[in-house]
């Protein structure tokens, strides 16, 4: 009953002024409207990375033939060295403890036909594990198999887009494409995966199995990159040291002190450097919003300080008749914190709103928490509470005989 009755009478005194009070919320509200879009968008953004990441492969690390040297004088024939073998990606499954599955890969862009019908996509040779992980399972039919692989078997999976682009809505299990003239049976089709995080469609793409590729369609013997998985997260540094350590050794880069002649990509890093970016985005959002609520608790401060000077009078006589100074403290305490969370809810609704408008409009995808709608208001309410205690205990220490002769 007496909450309630505080309550009643700090909106009865903040009403009094009404175009005041609205100032000192909309003050607060910017603060917490800022706090939250901003918010919304950061966390979309590293929700947006999740995705993307766990798209790719939690544990997956990629080794890259590495690039050429250039040579003055010289006329460069490729753009990558030609050491990375399928005996290198046999050695990393069978050498590196920290390793759980690897697929060698070796892509060009083909023409591939169906009848009329023909388009310029990525062909790439892989092994039986490509599904698991690069995390790209099959929709229709099946992936080609082991022994597929070792017989040089002429099947092909084709990705989502592929697909839609050669038969439209038709199934196209069992037909037969032309891959650079080449006839396959198609055997599967991938789900839709979208654009990666290097920016490459992975849904415009023909994975057809790694020996078939190197021998009847590249006619060479030398891979792209190779996809590892690690057995945990925990353990993809170790493995990346392993991959390293391995490969030096069998290009015989040591003897001669040569650098690298592959990369290594480990999309844990990735993930860090995203993070670290994400971390720094965060502390300058807290920034502009601690700045945008500072200015909405000074206007909180002003308020109840002019409100005092109005109601000196009251304030003696509430004293004179017995009411004790903590009284006082907690009636302007409750007045601050009404500002505080009419701030805080008119601030979060605010920025619910422009945080959709935002991502339906635009490509930044928003996400706004239970918890930080929480946050943002306890927080508003405690900027309210933290500029409240200082007209509190002004108004607390008045002489009630000198408030009572101010008129």
């Amino acid at each position: 009953m007496k909450l309630l009755k505080n309550i009643k009478l700090s909106w009865k005194a903040l009403l009094r002024n009404k175009s005041r009070t609205l100032f000192a919320i909309i003050g607060l509200s910017i603060g917490i409207t800022t706090v939250m879009v901003m918010v919304s968008i950061g966390n979309g953004a590293k929700k947006k990375m999740a995705e993307q990441f766990e798209k790719m492969g939690a544990n997956m690390l990629v080794v890259n033939s590495g690039k050429m040297s250039k040579v003055i004088g010289r006329l460069q024939q490729v753009n990558q060295v030609t050491t990375l073998t399928l005996n290198d990606a046999d050695a990393i499954a069978e050498e590196c403890p920290s390793v759980e599955k690897v697929v060698p890969t070796a892509d060009t862009y083909l023409k591939i036909k169906y009848g009329n019908t023909a388009t310029m996509s990525m062909v790439q040779g892989a092994s039986s594990d490509y599904p698991a992980v690069k995390n790209f399972p099959v929709k229709e039919g099946r992936f080609f198999t082991d022994k597929e692989n070792k017989l040089s078997k002429r099947v092909a999976v084709l990705g989502h887009e592929a697909q839609t682009i050669l038969f439209g809505t038709n199934n196209p299990i069992g037909e037969t494409i032309s891959i650079g003239n080449i006839p396959f049976e198609i055997i599967g089709v991938l789900v839709s995966k979208g654009v990666s995080a290097e920016g490459a469609n992975e849904d415009k793409i023909v994975v057809i199995p790694i020996q078939t590729s190197l021998r009847r369609v590249l006619n060479r013997d030398y891979l792209n990159r190779i996809f590892v998985n690690a057995k945990s997260k925990e353990v993809m540094r170790s493995a990346e040291n392993e991959i390293e350590t391995l490969l030096r050794k069998r290009h015989k880069l040591n003897a001669r002190n040569k650098e690298n002649d592959f990369t290594l990509d480990n999309k844990l890093n990735a993930m860090s450097a995203e993070e670290e970016s994400s971390q720094v985005f965060t502390w300058l959002i807290v920034g502009i919003g601690g700045i945008s609520l500072l200015v909405g608790g000074i206007g909180v401060l002003a308020v109840m300080l002019l409100s005092i000077r109005e109601r000196t009078s009251e304030i003696g006589l509430r004293i004179s008749v017995g009411a004790r100074k903590k009284d006082i403290v907690w009636q302007f305490l409750f007045e601050a914190a009404m500002l505080g969370t009419s701030g805080g809810i008119a601030g979060v609704v605010a920025g619910l709103l422009i945080a959709y408008i935002v991502g339906a409009t635009t490509q930044w995808q928003t996400y706004i928490s239970v918890y930080s709608i929480f946050f943002s208001v306890a927080f508003s309410i405690t900027t309210g509470l933290i500029f409240g205690v200082f007209p509190a205990l002004k108004a607390a220490g008045l002489d009630p005989i000198q408030a009572l002769q101010k008129e």
